[in-house]
C-alpha cells in the first residue's frame, strides 16, 4: 500500500459514525468527571436584606430587694 492509500483509509476510519460517536461520548464523560472532581460548593452570599439590625436592649427595670424581715423594698430613683 502506498502512503496515499493509508491516508485515504485513515480519513475513512475517522469519518465513520461509530468512531465519531465514541470520541464525542468520551469527551463528554471526561469533562463531566473533571467537573465532579473539581467541584467546590460556593459559600452563600450575605445580603443586606437578610441581616436585620440588632435592636438595642432596654435597661432592666429596677430590681426589688428583700430585707432581712422578708419585706420587699424597691430601689429609689432620683
Amino acid at each position: 500500500m502506498s502512503v496515499k492509500e493509508y491516508i485515504t483509509l485513515a480519513f475513512n476510519v475517522l469519518k465513520d459514525f461509530r468512531v465519531l460517536g465514541t470520541v464525542i461520548a468520551m469527551i463528554l464523560i471526561i469533562e463531566f468527571a473533571k467537573y465532579v472532581a473539581n467541584y467546590r460548593k460556593k459559600p452563600p452570599k450575605k445580603s443586606a436584606k437578610k441581616q436585620k439590625p440588632q435592636k438595642e436592649q432596654k435597661p432592666a427595670p429596677a430590681e426589688k430587694t428583700e430585707n432581712a424581715d422578708g419585706a420587699e423594698k424597691a430601689e429609689e430613683k432620683k
